[in-house]
This record gives structure tokens, sequence and C-alpha cells, in this order.
């Protein structure tokens, strides 16, 4: 069995897998770990559909990725913006309307300690943008993906800083610290890929949360 460490890149990871004919759905494809991922995936031969907020500096950085798509890989963009629930909804609902299955959704965008303040549909930013938003999405596009898909949730070992609070998620009663904010999602993040694997399994899909590593 292959092991990998803090110096492993998606090539070494990613080494002589062939992912023709798989598709993937990839959130903030627009920068940093987002980008590498759809250029990794498409380079093996996957279809992925990249999903951001801003589509202009989403195609800017994925140009080279795009140029370097291997045989059969190809890379789509779709506008999908976490802060706003009907954004999502809309972005899942045009995957359904195309009725294309899914082996792989990675629910990587997200915010990190940012200063206090609310989606559009009133939650606090991080907790909206990190978990609520990804929760809407993955749930509507749950019945997309086929038997052998997996769902992989970008937390991070800051889930430490804090439990989910669900008697005051926005703050209202207690100081707002942005690095309990950023805790409480990335917690939601796992507590979500725990019972969402739970509830998938027998359909043969399997969800997981991961810690990306320290991301200079």
């Amino acid at each position: 069995m292959k092991t990998f460490d803090s110096k492993s890149t998606t090539e070494d990871v990613l080494a002589g897998v062939d992912l023709t004919g798989k598709r993937a759905f990839v959130t903030g494809a627009s920068a940093g770990l987002g980008v590498e991922t759809v250029r990794a995936l498409a380079a093996r031969g996957a279809h992925v559909v990249g999903a951001a907020r801003n589509l202009d500096k989403a195609n800017k950085a994925i140009a080279a990725a795009q140029a370097e798509a291997g045989s059969g890989g190809t890379i789509e963009l779709v506008e999908l913006d976490l802060t706003d629930l009907a954004s999502v909804r809309r972005a899942a609902d045009q995957q359904i309307a195309a009725d294309q299955p899914y082996d792989l959704l990675i629910a990587n965008a997200g915010v990190m300690a940012c200063p206090k303040g609310t989606t559009t549909d009133g939650f606090e930013t991080q907790f909206g943008t990190n978990h609520l938003g990804h929760f809407v999405l993955v749930n509507r596009m749950a019945p997309l993906l086929r038997r052998g898909a997996r769902v992989v949730m970008l937390s991070s070992s800051g889930h430490r800083f804090s439990d989910v609070d669900l008697d005051d998620p926005n703050f209202a009663h207690t100081p707002y610290e942005p690095f309990v904010a950023y805790g409480r999602s990335k917690t939601a993040n796992i507590l979500f890929a725990v019972e969402l694997d739970r509830r998938l399994r027998e359909r043969g899909v399997r969800a997981t949360a991961v810690h990306p590593g320290g991301i200079m």
C-alpha cells in the first residue's frame, strides 16, 4: 500500500491512476487547493466541473490546467456562491438537470478567520460558507452520486479551536472570535461527513473529512 507524507504531491498520489471516464465536482476552483485539485484530476483524464463564485478569476486560474488536461480530461466551470443558498441551489439544480452522474464531490471552498459578517441568508460568514453552503450543495447533489462515489469534505486541524455551538451560531450572545468561528465550521464539516457516510454507505457511496495540511 502506498504511503504519503507532508512532502507528497498530487503527482505522487495519482501516479499510475487513470481517471478516464470519471466525473468530479470541485468547489473553490479559482485559487489554491481547488485549482491544483482540478488540474490534477483533469490531467489524469477526469471530466472536472469546477465551481467558483468569480468565473473570470476561475478561468484565469485554470488556464494552465486546461492546457495540461490529459487524454479525455476536460474542465468545465460553473458559478457557485456558497454565501448565497439560492446560488447553491441553482448550481446544484443545473447539475441535476444535466442528469450526469458523479464519481467524486470535493467540498474544498472556504474562508478562514475573516472579520465578523453574515451571509446573504443571515448566517455567520464562516459557518454559512464552509458548512451550510456545502451542506445544501452535497445533499442536493447526492442523487447524482453513483455507486462507488466519494464525497470529500475539506476540514482542518483547526476544528480543535471549537465545537459547534447551535445555541449561538451567529455570536449574538458571545464576543466574535475569528478562529473560534472557523473551528466551529470545520468541526461541522467533520460531523457532516461522518453522518453522510452513515446514510449513504448502503448505496455504495462513502464520505470523509480531511485535513489538507499546512498551506503556505
